[in-house]
């Protein structure tokens, strides 16, 4: 088995002190590792932390020992590894986010739909306990969407009596809606 080549580190510091080489490591590759990092991320911050996260995780490891390639390739394949495993868990993360998103979305709308047949009933419900005249022009005003004087002219009444069976019938429709929901 070949070992990473850092002899030329180590005879730039003193022979048995790891702590020196790995700090070597990343004075000489730091950057370019970053460099590498944001080609595939294009994120610069993403790209920082992960070089660091690498870094960190070969001096806790002391994986550079145990190489059988050059420190450079090593490391330029490692953090190419990690920025892969990166991008693919923060897809499958947006991907996860997306689906349950759209369940979201579809049960929201089902829900909101339920909720508004069951108001819709109750109000029909409501408007049907009222006496026929009020309960017609209510119809006409509000779910009909006609002008108070149309209806009035309609029914043969004057819009004074039309206000007042308006003003009942809400009253009423009140207290029901309110003792339903």
């Amino acid at each position: 088995m070949r070992h990473a080549n850092t002899n030329n580190l180590r005879q730039e510091c003193q022979p048995a002190d790891d702590e020196v080489t790995y700090e070597n490591i990343f004075k000489l590759y730091a950057k370019a590792l970053w460099a590498e990092a944001y080609r595939l991320l294009q994120d610069q911050q993403e790209a920082k932390d992960l070089v660091q996260e690498l870094l960190i995780e070969i001096w806790e490891k002391r994986s550079l020992k145990n190489i059988e390639t050059t420190v450079m390739s090593y490391l330029f394949q490692s953090i190419r590894y990690k920025c892969y495993r990166y991008i693919r868990n923060k897809n499958a993360e947006e991907h996860k986010a997306a689906a349950w998103s759209f369940f979201q979305e579809d049960y929201t709308k089902i829900e909101s739909n339920i909720e508004r047949q069951e108001l819709q009933q109750s109000i029909a419900a409501a408007i049907s306990t009222l006496s026929m005249q009020s309960s017609k022009i209510f119809t006409q005003v509000f779910i009909e969407g006609k002008k108070r004087k149309e209806v009035a002219a309609d029914m043969g009444i004057s819009i004074n009596t039309v206000n007042v069976h308006i003003y009942n019938a809400c009253k009423k429709l009140k207290e029901k809606l309110e003792k339903t929901l």
